[in-house]
């Protein structure tokens, strides 16, 4: 994924952190020696005994339960504080802490410690230092800051700490970085940063390299940000206490110079180091690496563990990444050959978007991103109704071929809002500069998408302007993937072809994806031209490293279909001579075999070379199953074979019924299966 700077969460920025801290000592107070029989009756149900507290130790019973992570029994207490005293401002300010750390409900948490902190300045008429209410108003101000941190309201975070600094001389200058450096306010960020780094206090120190990273990387400054964000990680090694940001931090910086090994290596350290507050996830950065690499075995295994660390976080850090996840979810179900279920995961987050207070990102960055997976996968799951189409009785081809049509539209949309979000010009060039901070939050193989979204004249006017001020080489292969795009689209075929080569050679190896996208357009513009024997090695290439991409790119196989003489064979061989997936051009180019009489079917996909890339064999199952609804069964499960991953055996152990290692039929298939239905789970 794209360089997204990731903030350095100290407990030190929640308010029940600082009410732990403080050890607030209330008054003593006479309780009666006999209370009233109503009073009794009510204590037998009281599981916190308040019957007989006053309201400061009522207050602070709920502060110890809310310490104690107890939040349910927090909100029973700070309840009855507030049903005593509406106007309680430490009632207000436990609901608001609630609010924030247990339910995430961010807009009724500021909504309480704005209350709280109101009560409080209307009863704090001087500041006595020992009063302890004056306490409670230093936590309320800190409360708000983070709060307003979360929601990504930086001006007042800015206010709320520089206000809380000027009355108790409480200095946190590293605070001040990461909403500055939000707000682009760059020189006083940086002037924030340093005065932080001459603190002897390991926090202070360890948010001001975290955001001298960030300072460094939205700036576009390549070489200062990778060596900002390893000083970060390095003082994290040296004095452990912030998890695995600085990690995941320099691996995206690491990223933003093409160190694509340096990367995951970080991302692992990252893993090693679990805090249960933190909006940094190492394993899903670590699914990009690995799905972007082709390393289909290790991103299924780095999903379930993204899966499993995002669940380990409390509520509160939802809003924050809850979406990111989901999206990679769903770029990981698309690239496994699931793309209805990808187009669910990815069309529900759409609707829910993260907040990026906590991140160096901005709110249009991921929600392009997030429209372009959605409008890929909502094409990809497009053409896997069109391939039902063709095997289903009349009228359900026909809602199926109605519902492609609907996600057409829906692809359609997605691109426009893709459109409309990177006609900001920081964003647009940023993006097309690979693994940039301040781009959209996409991965980079997707993007050559944006050449046919935008317009391939936009695009070649922008790749000029983003050519003059890039200072890395090694990426003039991105550049080119670009050009090939724009060529193919132009119908510039000969010129196409040119561009992928020299692409193809110039872009790092770890970038397998982008390189299956480039073999698709060079073999479609191949085969155009006549080179059939060019087109069959491109097409080799793009089905050995990536065969899905044929749907996403809605594109046809050449095929020899060869049927045996058995009723199942014929049916299938008819289902898939209609299917938008193959088309039939004799020899020379792939070969369909279909086996079958009446109570087996078995069909194999076979390349232009002899490689044997699936294979499906079906027999009845349980009951009556007649040869025509196997034979639909059997082009059903083909076609999820053959434009499925190849898994590596050294990454998965995953075999095909044949031994050979496909993504596709018998145990591999069922076991990826059971794995991915947790990922398009309703959260």
């Amino acid at each position: 994924m794209r360089p997204k700077i990731s903030l350095f969460l100290l407990l030190l920025a929640l308010s029940a952190g600082y009410l732990a801290a403080q050890e607030l000592e209330t008054e003593d107070v006479d309780t009666p020696q006999n209370p009233p029989e109503d009073a009794l009756v009510g204590e037998m149900f009281d599981t916190h005994g308040l019957a007989m507290m006053d309201n400061d130790e009522v207050a602070d019973t709920a502060r110890g339960l809310i310490e104690g992570g107890n939040y349910v029994g927090g909100r029973e207490v700070v309840e009855e504080l507030l049903r005593r005293d509406p106007e309680s401002p430490k009632g207000h300010l436990l609901l608001g802490v609630i609010h924030h750390r247990s339910e995430g409900n961010l807009p009724r948490a500021l909504y309480h410690v704005k209350k709280a902190r109101k009560i409080l300045d209307d009863r704090l008429v001087s500041f006595d230092f020992a009063d302890e209410i004056v306490e409670w108003h230093f936590v309320a101000l800190s409360e708000l800051a983070a709060v307003a941190g979360s929601m990504g309201l930086h001006k007042d975070k800015i206010r709320y700490i520089r206000e809380r600094e000027r009355l108790y001389e409480f200095a946190t200058p590293a605070e001040l970085g990461w909403p500055l450096m939000r707000m682009r306010d760059y020189e006083e960020a940086r002037a924030a940063v340093e005065d932080a780094l001459l603190l002897d206090d390991p926090g202070q120190v360890a948010q001001a390299r975290t955001a001298l990273c960030a300072i460094e990387a939205e700036q576009q400054k390549r070489e200062e940000g990778y060596r900002a964000c390893m000083e970060a990680a390095e003082h994290e090694r040296l004095n452990p206490m912030g998890g695995p940001v600085p990690f995941t931090n320099a691996a995206e910086a690491a990223l933003s110079m093409l160190k694509f090994d340096e990367a995951e290596r970080l991302n692992l350290e990252g893993t090693k180091r679990f805090r249960n507050i933190t909006v940094s996830n190492p394993w899903l950065d670590l699914t990009h690496l690995y799905i972007a690499g082709g390393r289909t075995g290790e991103a299924l295994e780095a999903v379930r563990r993204m899966v499993k660390w995002r669940r380990q976080q409390p509520a509160f850090m939802d809003q924050q990444n809850r979406a990111e996840a989901e999206m990679t979810s769903s770029i990981f179900l698309l690239v496994a050959g699931y793309p209805e279920k990808a187009s669910r995961v990815s069309a529900r987050v759409i609707d829910h978007p993260d907040r990026t207070g906590f991140t160096s990102s901005e709110t249009e960055q991921m929600e392009a991103g997030h429209a372009l997976v959605d409008a890929l996968t909502q094409r990809a799951a497009a053409e896997v109704a069109l391939e039902r189409a063709a095997w289903l009785p009349f009228w359900d081809g026909a809602r199926a071929r109605l519902e492609a049509r609907e996600r057409r539209l829906r692809s359609w949309s997605s691109g426009r809002r893709v459109a409309s979000l990177v006609a900001d010009e920081r964003i647009l060039l940023a993006t097309l500069r690979p693994y940039l901070a301040g781009s959209m939050e996409s991965p980079e193989w997707i993007e050559p998408e944006l050449v046919e979204i935008v317009g391939p004249g936009i695009i070649e006017a922008a790749l000029k302007k983003v050519r003059a001020v890039e200072t890395l080489p090694e990426a003039e292969g991105y550049f080119l993937a670009y050009e090939a795009e724009i060529a193919f689209l132009r119908g510039r075929k000969a010129k196409a072809i040119d561009l992928v080569d020299q692409a193809v050679a110039a872009l790092p190896s770890s970038e397998v994806l982008k390189r299956a996208r480039l073999s698709a357009r060079a073999a479609d513009a191949s085969r155009r031209l006549g080179q059939k024997s060019r087109a069959a090695e491109y097409f080799d290439q793009m089905m050995q490293i990536d065969p899905g991409v044929v749907r996403r790119l809605s594109m046809a196989l050449p095929v020899r279909f060869e049927a045996t003489s058995g009723t199942i064979a014929k049916l299938t061989k008819g289902y898939l001579e209609d299917s938008p997936r193959f088309d039939d051009a004799g020899e020379g180019w792939f070969r369909v075999q279909v086996d079958g009489g009446s109570d087996l079917g078995k069909a194999c996909l076979l390349g232009p070379f002899g490689t044997v890339y699936s294979c499906v064999e079906v027999t009845p199952r349980a009951g009556e199953e007649t040869p025509t609804q196997l034979a639909r069964r059997l082009a059903e499960e083909f076609h999820a074979a053959a434009f499925a991953p190849r898994m590596d055996l050294t990454q998965s152990d995953l075999r095909s019924l044949d031994g050979s290692p496909t993504a596709g039929g018998g145990r591999s298939r069922e076991r990826l299966q059971t794995v991915l239905e947790d990922l398009v789970e309703e959260p």
